[in-house]
């Protein structure tokens, strides 16, 4: 039996997209630090969501991270309008994460204190399925007191891996029903989600990898349908949640975008820990959006050209399908090497694409013990090589389906979309009552997701950073722990500029202040007579490291807190 829920799977662990470990970044004075900035990229796993938007329909694309067995992966999202459904790209995720991912800098800066110191150089409506409160907007009794309508299949179909059914209709007992005899495990929980959806007139996309498919063939999915305001329908997420769960959403378009129904929030860059380069930065971005009474913000992590995207990866025009429908295993993978899809040399050969592995594993599966390597740089080389698999027109028809047409259209998305938009937040499954809803507003600025600030060694004192305003921070062993996370909360409307709900700004300035004086570091930043700087070379580059949808209307929140935020 299958346990199935949206974006996570039950019972499996959920995973990293691209993990981190920040390094502890010593305090250094003298000629004996290194020659430029030091930068760290911060964590970036958690849930990823793309929308693509170009005002007659959302096309969501759904980055499904799953580990475990493939038996039990299964996955319900719920639609607005019948969909159109394909394969998508992994790599267009990759290099979105890659080229947005929130960046935190440090420009060495020496104080030059005497003569002989060196100088260096998913489509939503927009009723609330949730009340302010959480509560379920429909009537939710009594489920197995109503006759069980079976929903109707209206759809059904096959997505790269997936095979997928799309349910209307029918009662949430129905509903269940179909699920269960279907392979898809109902959870305690589930009901009462489904039937908010069911009220609002919502479809259910049923999800399960197709038989024989792998862990290591799972893609994107992509999910297209009639609709202007994209959504993330987090009320059926929470069944499978973990505490402080990251969420990710990228929307392609012409201008930047922002959260309707959630709030934006900004967050104080005097709580990261600049030590450490930004390793406390999801805990600073929890605690920022729980400045809302409700954990319901969004922090924008970055908004601007999208061409910051590379398209490397995406597709290459060496990528043709026909060529393998009459190939035998030696030809296709000579094939696959001539086309970049492998690296071969010799009789060793390496996947070049993330989805080459297991497509050769289904229809050219390996001896027990052999190593891809050896394998598939020379598969006649082998007697007991399993050849009954190799169905060369079925291999071109996956090859085109999983990898070269979603390539294709992720390249297409970016050439024909200006401006991309990246927006975060942490959730609880106790925070998940409220689908967020998005909307376009052309006169937002634009925000960068590379955050610099001058690492000062000064003659005497602490050492310190200094921010673009000029104020400053003295840098200890710890994080100043009275410093807000958040530096305001807004509501965004669909033009003009964004509405102030809350400003921390004097409350940062106050503690910062105290901070300062309690680690010795003087108002003027340094000793006085010690004001002549020589920035090191190279400090002014940024360093770049590469790794790797609903509905409602906002609940106002009734007061604000300008102290320390709820405990979670």
């Amino acid at each position: 039996m299958r346990a199935w829920t949206l974006f996570s799977a039950l019972s499996v662990a959920v995973g990293v997209a691209a993990a981190v470990t920040p390094t502890e970044a010593s305090a250094c004075g003298g000629t004996f630090c290194d020659a430029g900035p030091s930068s760290m990229p911060v964590d970036q796993s958690g849930e990823n969501i793309l929308f693509v938007m170009d005002g007659r329909t959302v096309e969501a694309h759904v980055q499904i991270q799953y580990q475990g067995d493939p038996d039990q992966f299964a996955w319900i999202v719920p639609v607005m309008a019948l969909p159109e459904i394909e394969a998508g790209s992994a790599a267009l995720f990759q290099n979105m994460l890659d080229a947005t991912v929130p960046t935190f800098v440090t420009n060495p800066v020496f104080e030059s204190c005497g003569p002989d110191d060196n100088d260096m150089a998913l489509g939503c409506d927009a009723d609330s399925v949730a009340s302010a409160d959480g509560s379920l907007s429909g009537d939710t009794d009594g489920f197995g007191g109503e006759p069980d309508f079976d929903p109707e299949v209206v759809a059904s179909g096959v997505a790269g891996a997936f095979e997928y059914s799309v349910l209307e209709g029918g009662t949430v007992d129905g509903v269940v029903a179909w699920l269960d005899e279907n392979g898809y495990a109902q959870d305690d929980e589930a009901p009462a989600e489904l039937q908010a959806y069911l009220d609002k007139g919502f479809l259910f996309v049923a999800f399960k990898l197709r038989g024989g498919t792998g862990v290591d063939e799972i893609h994107p999915v992509v999910i297209r349908y009639e609709g202007d305001e994209p959504c993330v329908p987090i009320r059926l997420t929470r069944i499978a949640a973990t505490d402080d769960m990251g969420v990710r959403a990228f929307f392609l378009g012409e201008a930047r975008v922002a959260p309707t129904n959630y709030r934006s929030v900004e967050i104080n860059l005097a709580a990261i820990d600049w030590n450490t380069l930004g390793s406390n930065y999801e805990s600073v971005v929890t605690r920022a959006v729980d400045w809302d009474e409700q954990g319901h913000g969004f922090v924008t992590e970055y908004a601007g050209n999208s061409g910051v995207v590379e398209s490397d990866g995406l597709f290459d025009s060496r990528w043709q399908s026909q060529i393998f429908r009459e190939a035998d295993p030696d030809e296709a993978i000579a094939e696959l090497d001539l086309q970049g899809l492998l690296a071969c040399e010799g009789n060793s050969c390496m996947p070049a694409h993330p989805l080459i592995e297991g497509l050769l594993g289904r229809f050219l599966p390996r001896p027990v013990g052999v190593t891809f390597e050896a394998y598939y740089g020379c598969v006649s080389c082998y007697e007991d090589a399993d050849l009954e698999s190799w169905d060369p027109s079925a291999f071109a028809d996956e090859l085109h389906a999983r990898i070269i047409a979603p390539g294709q259209h992720a390249l297409e998305l970016l050439e024909s979309h200006d401006y991309l938009t990246r927006l975060y937040t942490t959730l609880s499954p106790q925070e998940m009552t409220l689908d967020p809803i998005f909307h376009v507003n052309p006169d937002l600025p634009v925000v960068s997701n590379v955050h610099t600030v001058d690492l000062v060694f000064p003659c005497e004192g602490p050492n310190y950073v200094e921010f673009e305003d000029g104020s400053r921070l003295a840098l200890s062993g710890s994080v100043d722990p009275d410093q807000p996370a958040a530096l305001r909360l807004e509501d965004v409307p669909e033009q003009g500029p964004p509405m102030m709900l809350l400003d921390l700004s004097a409350d940062i300035v106050a503690a910062r202040a105290d901070w300062n004086d309690a680690q010795g570091l003087q108002a003027g930043g340094g000793e006085e007579g010690c004001n002549c700087r020589a920035r090191k070379s190279g400090a002014s580059g940024v360093v770049w490291a590469v790794f790797m949808v609903g509905m409602g209307l906002w609940g106002r929140r009734r007061r604000w807190r300008r102290a320390t935020p709820r405990s979670r």
